[in-house]
């Protein structure tokens, strides 16, 4: 982030708050500088895609890390006048035509806010996960499934949504194998008989260690002392939200789903107040937030237009 202080002018009103600094946030505030509006973008610096090496299918950016591409993007929005604070947003609330934002440093107001600050992954509870996520272990199949292709994958989790995501692996390899670790089945015997009709294994046992050269796995330590050999695992355990900004605005989410209601382009059912990236729903992928953050910013400049200035 560009700087940790209060920008000198806060105290007057922005055109726009934008609330989380991923590709999703700052494509927006990149477009409504663009459009010279009074831009600020707050953000705490914790991405949920922290420990990916590198970012796939954004169009001319293959293999940029994230951090390559957000300090790109930072540079890009600072040239068209975009203001940056580094903090935690703590509440938001309307104040007449207006939302005041009070932060870890201090309080701001602006005249429209757009909510960028997305979802964390829950992650599998297993001893030195982390040491290979990003590296070897991955959440998201469109993201790194190519990458992987060829190789010895298993698969994460005991839901329904596991064996989903077995099978669409299977694009990728067919050396497939899910690791419940230790969860009881939540999926049918239909289901099973799908898995292994198609050849992946299911293992049931809990997973008790990784082996291998972080961030590179070489195989999952069964309960059972089995060792089953992996190039890369995929997980499906859930999502939650980074906060609770948006339900605390009253914005109607979505059930059984990290995300809100938003229309066509991306308000939320509060007037003013846009969700885009992994809060509306759609693919969640770096390119599409990029795209809602496009969507909403030219849909928050419209909206700040004056009467006389609309047909």
């Amino acid at each position: 982030m560009s700087s940790r202080r209060v920008p000198a002018n806060h105290q007057s009103t922005y055109d726009c708050i934008i609330v989380g600094g991923g590709p999703a946030g700052l494509t927006c505030a990149i477009f409504l500088g663009r459009c010279r509006r009074r831009v600020l973008l707050l953000d705490n610096g914790r991405p949920r895609n922290y420990a990916a090496q590198a970012i796939h299918g954004f169009l001319g950016q293959y293999e940029i890390s994230p951090r390559e591409l957000l300090k790109r993007g930072r540079a890009e929005a600072q040239a068209v006048g975009v203001e940056f604070c580094d903090c935690t947003v703590e509440k938001i609330q309307r104040v007449g035509d207006c939302f005041d934002v009070m932060t870890s440093v201090g309080k701001m107001s602006g005249r429209r806010v757009v909510l960028a600050y997305g979802v964390r992954d829950k992650l599998p509870d297993i001893p030195n996960l982390e040491k290979y996520y990003g590296g070897s272990i991955h959440h998201c199949p469109d993201c790194d499934g190519y990458e992987v292709t060829g190789k010895r994958i298993g698969i994460i989790g005991s839901g329904k949504k596991a064996v989903s995501l077995a099978l669409k692996l299977l694009q990728w390899s067919d050396q497939l194998t899910v690791l419940t670790d230790g969860h009881e089945r939540e999926w049918t015997t239909e289901h099973t008989s799908k898995l292994l009709a198609l050849s992946i294994d299911v293992k049931d046992e809990k997973i008790v260690a990784l082996t291998g050269d972080p961030p590179r796995l070489t195989a999952a330590v069964l309960s059972s002392g089995e060792q089953v050999a992996l190039d890369a695992v995929f997980f499906i355990i859930g999502t939650e939200p980074s906060c609770r900004l948006a339900e605390d605005l009253g914005c109607a989410a979505i059930e059984d789903t990290p995300c809100f209601v938003v229309d066509d382009y991306k308000q939320t059912t509060v007037e003013g107040v846009y969700a885009i990236g992994d809060l509306a729903p759609g693919a969640q992928l770096a390119i599409t937030a990029a795209a809602d953050g496009a969507v909403a910013a030219i849909a928050v400049n419209k909206s700040l237009l004056e009467p006389a200035r609309r047909v």
